[in-house]
């Protein structure tokens, strides 16, 4: 069944989580410490609330929910729309028509099978260490947890408990690619010029464009603001529309004369929200982020709206203690 996608937010833990069910339920599961960084391990307890019987086989799992948007064409009014498509040959039917919906995927990452020989579970434990590739936790990307997957002659168990990754400037990507021209014919060119490209949530992004106007333009109104990009790449499902998160344009120059040879430099701060979900990349989405640079010329016959956009890395404002 799909799930909409969750709004909690990544937040500090204490250093042991319990995930303690029902009173009916089966079993607990113990994960110390709760917030770990790539490359730490983990230990996973788990203790029946009483012997589980006519058990058949035993597994503690390693992985996360993936969340990621989807292309969805069961709603009510799809069909209508289809045909609308088709009559007016707008589109190809069953390609664009539809809507997106969130949802999520389990991810294994790793399995420990539990030693199982009177067919009764009691209790088991399990170490595992997080991968070095781990995407960090963030409601828009991933959400770790250990299952504990007992097998039956009846009725299964399948409970698990969360944990948290976090990431630190090393953990960030080494290759994070080359600024975009997303707009315009670069009449002016617009360097974002950065002292670093990683940043912790809810930092403050020092830099300076750079504007090398290529000949005398009409005057130019130029702003700066940083943007977060979820990309849904889902491996059996047809992706959904990328989604973008902007923060406040920061207006540089209102009427900025630009004269061909005569390059400006103009200084600007961004803060990053405190809540950014770090840079990730994982199964079926990733995230990105950006600074990006947006300038309009004065006049109707002036050239087109240039606007760039450099790559940087977010990571976890929380680190383990």
């Amino acid at each position: 069944m799909d799930e909409e996608e969750p709004a909690g937010r990544l937040r500090g833990e204490p250093t042991e989580i319990v995930r303690r069910f029902l009173r009916s339920a089966p079993a607990e599961i113990t994960v110390s410490p709760s917030v770990v960084s790539p490359r730490q391990s983990i230990d996973v307890r788990v203790v029946a609330a009483k012997p589980i019987d006519n058990v058949t086989s035993a597994r503690i799992e390693l992985g996360y929910d993936n969340f990621y948007r989807y292309r969805w064409a069961g709603r009510a009014d799809a069909a209508a729309t289809a045909a609308t498509n088709a009559m007016w040959l707008t589109e190809d039917v069953g390609t664009t028509y539809g809507t997106d919906r969130n949802t999520k995927d389990w991810v294994g990452v790793d399995t420990v099978e539990l030693a199982n020989a009177t067919s009764v579970f009691t209790d088991g434990s399990a170490t595992f260490r997080i991968p070095s590739w781990a995407p960090p936790s963030s409601s828009q990307i991933a959400n770790w947890s250990c299952r504990l997957v007992v097998q039956r002659r009846g009725l299964d168990v399948d409970e698990q408990a969360e944990f948290t990754v976090v990431t630190a400037v090393d953990d960030a990507p080494a290759d994070l690619g080359a600024p975009e021209q997303v707009t315009g014919s670069a009449a002016s060119r617009l360097d974002i010029e950065l002292s670093r490209l990683v940043f912790r949530a809810g930092e403050t992004i020092d830099g300076d464009l750079v504007i090398t106007p290529s000949r005398d333009l009409p005057n130019g109104d130029v702003r700066v603001k940083w943007q977060g990009q979820r990309d849904s790449h889902p491996l059996t499902r047809t992706p959904g529309f990328d989604e973008t998160i902007s923060g406040r344009s920061v207006q540089l120059e209102k009427r900025l004369t630009l004269h061909e040879g005569m390059p400006m430099r103009l200084p600007f701060r961004l803060d990053l929200p405190l809540d950014a979900a770090p840079t990730a990349s994982a199964v079926h989405s990733s995230m990105r982020w950006f600074v990006s640079a947006t300038m309009f010329y004065a006049g109707f016959a002036s050239p087109g709206t240039e606007s760039v956009r450099r790559p940087i890395a977010v990571v976890s404002a929380a680190q383990p203690g």
